[in-house]
């Protein structure tokens, strides 16, 4: 029974797309502009008639003060809240750059993606930013916003940077831009934007960590003037992208992220502050490395202060200081981008996101966690790099401006495009993974049992409906906030008679506590496999570090009758294996599946079980381990185990708990 509705949709946003100019390199010393710098300012005095978006007002071509090379195409304020909309406004903006193109080119020029470079060692036209702009409504969302996307930033980085590229070579890694600007900062914890705090906090901010102003951050609080964009918040952590598919992949991206935001406002919820020095350290591995980076982990306990735990335990000295828990593993970028992706999941789905929008956020990165992952591209610099190596003349400066004249190129996906090139059947294995994530969680039916033509009394008449009714909470009318886990949005929060809902770290702190055996962590699963269409807990332990995991993987195995190995692949549901676990998960409410095989298999797994789909009986699966191990005689090995979940059998018990709880 549905008690309680709260949906949060998209907001306003713009985008200022990046491009820059390239021509004779002029006389600096004579004071002789270039003609790339002559052809923009030509072009931002008259400019050409451009389309306009959904909205009605026109494209605007926009200039930037400190490189006279580069200029931006801003849609203005758009709402991206369907493909539909989104469609339209990639057609506007590609169109708009095409315009943009030839009449660069028939001024003597050539339009290029920012960081492009004739040979030398620094960009010809210059380097620019992919600028994205969000509507706020509140204070308190200007404030979650800003400290969410500094955590965040680290990875943003790594996923969008752009390093040099041309005829010479395309540098794969890292941003070209941030490792040169002396304008732009990472960004700072800020407790409060409200109006009577905030001069206290520019003053603290000015006196404590000698930043002057806070539009210098990589996120911009208060908004980019120059784009009239004053009021939202301005993101200047994304590079100028080639295509504009890849800008609109990244303006869904941040408006996913926004979204998120308000669950959180309405949570009552805050951004804890990570240590300044920590995300300075990540973000520059970002910016040198891009995907090739390593991040650190925050070591501080929830409400605790960092080390506090290891001081305690030194000064008890001896047994104690020896016990004391070794600092976590840095973490891939790609592990950490995959778990940002990952938890915005819930988002897309608010966003009718396609898998034709989001692949080349998801696909490379999830490719890349098998074997052969250099073969595939990710983002692109990736991209640029398999381009250089197929043939010099793509990063030319005639053969971009000619392809940046095409609307049909700016709005194709090359990043898949690239990927299917090289590896179709993994890429579309890795496409059928992404459509069942973005499909909605299937909504549990109401189990209550139909009554009997008799009466609770024996006698015929209605049922007693009052032992039907479930119960109200703090009699407010229903509990607003079960369901809010990182896997379902606040779209999904309806509370219904089939059960609690548990978020994957939710479940995973039950089952670290669970004293009542087996059965307790059969209902946690339950409660864990209503948040979500696809249960993955592999990136949740790996966030625990690799002792923990261990002793929730423990606790989460059945007993050995009810865990059964396989040998290869699934190839149905009938197999022998599967069908020995799908009974034991009936009989039990649990089994496990185990895979132990060469680790070249392990794509081939994941992409057999989400090419069957759900178990027979209603039964759902939840992925467990999913690791890669050297064995003997140096041989790569990988790991796989399945949680096989039954839902609970009518007249249980526990299931009558679970209605009322």
């Amino acid at each position: 029974m549905l008690v309680a509705l709260y949906r949060s949709g998209p907001l306003g946003q713009r985008l200022a797309k990046g491009y820059a100019v390239a021509g004779d390199g002029g006389d600096r010393r004579r004071g002789r502009p270039s003609a790339a710098a002559a052809i923009t300012a030509d072009l931002l005095a008259r400019p050409p008639r451009l389309p306009a978006p959904p909205t009605g007002t026109p494209l605007t071509l926009r200039g930037g003060p400190r490189n006279p090379s580069v200029l931006w195409v801003d849609t203005g304020r758009v709402v991206l809240h369907d493909p539909a909309a989104r469609t339209a406004v990639a057609a506007a903006l590609a169109e708009a750059v095409a315009i943009v193109a030839e009449r660069v080119r028939r001024a003597g020029g050539a339009l290029v993606p920012g960081g492009w470079t004739a040979g030398g060692a620094d960009p010809d036209p210059g380097l620019c930013a992919d600028l994205h702009s969000l509507d706020v409504v509140s204070d308190v969302q200007r404030e979650l916003l800003c400290n969410l996307l500094r955590d965040y930033s680290p990875a943003l980085i790594a996923l969008t940077g752009r390093q040099l590229h041309g005829p010479g070579g395309a540098a794969g890694r890292g941003s070209a831009r941030l490792s040169r600007a002396t304008d732009q900062v990472a960004t700072r914890y800020i407790a409060s934007f409200s109006a009577q705090h905030l001069d206290r906090v520019r003053a603290g901010l000015r006196r404590s960590e000698r930043l002057a102003r806070l539009e210098s951050m990589d996120v911009n609080p208060l908004g980019d003037a120059g784009l009239g964009a004053e009021g939202e918040v301005t993101l200047r952590l994304f590079d100028a992208q080639v295509s504009v598919s890849s800008a609109m992949a990244h303006a869904l991206l941040a408006q996913a992220v926004a979204m998120r935001v308000r669950d959180l406002e309405w949570e009552g919820r805050r951004i804890r502050a990570l240590p300044q020095s920590l995300l300075e350290r990540n973000r520059s591995r970002a910016v040198a490395h891009g995907l090739a980076a390593e991040f650190d982990v925050d070591q501080r306990p929830p409400g605790g202060r960092p080390g506090a735990g290891a001081r305690n335990a030194g000064a008890r000295g001896g047994r104690n200081a020896a016990a004391r828990p070794a600092a976590p593993k840095p973490l891939t970028a790609v592990r950490v981008v995959s778990g940002l992706l990952r938890e915005l999941l819930p988002y897309f789905r608010q966003l009718d996101a396609t898998p034709d929008e989001l692949a080349q956020l998801f696909l490379g990165l999830e490719l890349a966690g098998g074997p052969g992952a250099a073969a595939f591209v990710r983002n692109e610099n990736d991209l640029l790099a398999r381009w250089h190596e197929q043939d010099r003349a793509l990063l030319s400066a005639e053969g971009f401006a000619r392809r940046l004249a095409s609307p049909q190129w700016l709005t194709t996906d090359h990043i898949t495009a690239a990927n299917t090139a090289r590896a179709a059947g993994s890429t579309a294995a890795a496409r059928v993974w992404l459509v069942g994530q973005l499909e909605p969680p299937r909504p549990e039916r109401d189990r209550q049992e139909r009554p009997d033509r008799q009466g609770p009394s024996g006698r015929g008449g209605r049922p007693d409906r009052s032992a039907q009714r479930p119960h109200r909470g703090n009699g407010s009318g229903g509990d607003r906030t079960s369901g809010r886990a990182r896997g379902t949005t606040a779209s999904d929060r309806a509370r219904t008679a089939s059960g609690p809902v548990l978020s994957d770290e939710q479940f995973l702190d039950r089952v670290e506590g669970a004293t009542g055996g087996a059965d307790d962590i059969v209902e946690a699963l339950r409660a864990y496999c209503r948040s979500t269409a696809a249960p993955d807990l592999t990136p949740s332990l790996r966030r625990r570090g690799r002792e923990r995991a261990k002793a929730l993987r423990r606790l989460l195995r059945p007993r050995p009758a009810e865990r059964i190995s396989c040998d290869a692949p699934l190839a149905s549901w009938d197999d022998p294996a599967a069908g020995r676990a799908v009974r034991a998960a009936a009989d039990k409410g649990w089994a496990l599946l185990h895979w132990d095989l060469p680790d070249a298999e392990r794509p081939r797994v994941r992409a057999g079980l989400r090419a069957l789909g759900r178990p027979p009986g209603d039964c759902r699966y939840v992925l467990l381990t999913d690791t890669a191990y050297t064995g003997k005689a140096d041989e790569r090995r990988g790991t796989l185990e399945v949680l096989l979940v039954a839902p609970a059998r009518e007249g249980d018990p526990k299931r009558a708990e679970e209605a009322a709880s």
